[in-house]
């Protein structure tokens, strides 16, 4: 692992929380005390050092995938987390009325604050700034969440698989997008010899090629058009 490079963690979260200014010094070093810069690559799991509960996470660079296991062991991704994001929707100890588990990995190298549940939770209960913050945050994440549930139930294979290469497309600005077959189907909870026949059916139409590990777009506006 890579040796992290110590960020200014005070100027990012004065920066970026709305209620930074309105607690006290004392609340605001326990929050800076509580947090650890991390640093994970791509398909690691997310953990916590030193607490069962993730807490709060702050993406600093990367992107993780949120994502439950069904009983059948089938991944079912939720949401996505890019620079600049904050999470606590996977801190059941931070919001005690999510009862279900939340894990999450790198699906790029990502550098990330990982903030200690009981800080957070602490500054939510002595500050109403910083609990209107995290439901506010909170609403975001079940938005991000509908959305996916909503291509899920409203769109057919051939579109889902479509609008994934094209999304990747669209955030990397690069026609040569680095996956497998496996990682999209974990990512559209589905299996992955129904991706590996769409993508081959794309193939034959010559609006994708494949190849190992990447799949190179031809034709975008077929992407967006299926879409």
């Amino acid at each position: 692992m890579p040796k992290t490079k110590e960020i200014n963690k005070r100027e990012i979260f004065s920066n970026f929380f709305p209620f930074w200014n309105k607690i006290d010094e004392s609340s605001r070093t326990e929050l800076l005390n509580a947090t650890t810069q991390r640093k994970y690559l791509r398909g690691a799991e997310i953990k916590s050092s030193n607490s069962y509960c993730i807490g709060g996470i702050y993406i600093i660079s990367g992107r993780v995938r949120a994502y439950i296991t069904s009983d059948s062991g089938k991944e079912i991704t939720l949401y996505y987390l890019t620079n600049g994001d904050f999470c606590t929707l996977s801190a059941g100890c931070v919001m005690p009325a999510i009862s279900f588990e939340i894990q999450m990995e790198a699906e790029e190298n990502t550098e990330l604050f990982q903030i200690f549940p009981k800080a957070f939770a602490k500054a939510q209960e002595q500050y109403l700034e910083v609990e209107n913050f995290a439901l506010k945050v909170l609403l975001q994440r079940f938005s991000d969440l509908i959305w996916e549930l909503e291509q899920f139930h409203s769109f057919s294979i051939e579109q889902r698989v479509a609008m994934f290469l094209y999304d990747e497309y669209a955030r990397n600005k690069n026609l040569v997008i680095s996956v497998t077959h496996e990682q999209i189907a974990k990512n559209l909870a589905s299996a992955r010899e129904v991706i590996s026949r769409q993508l081959k059916e794309f193939e034959g139409k010559e609006i994708v090629k494949l190849g190992r590990g990447k799949i190179t777009i031809l034709n975008v506006d077929a992407l967006r058009k299926i879409v």
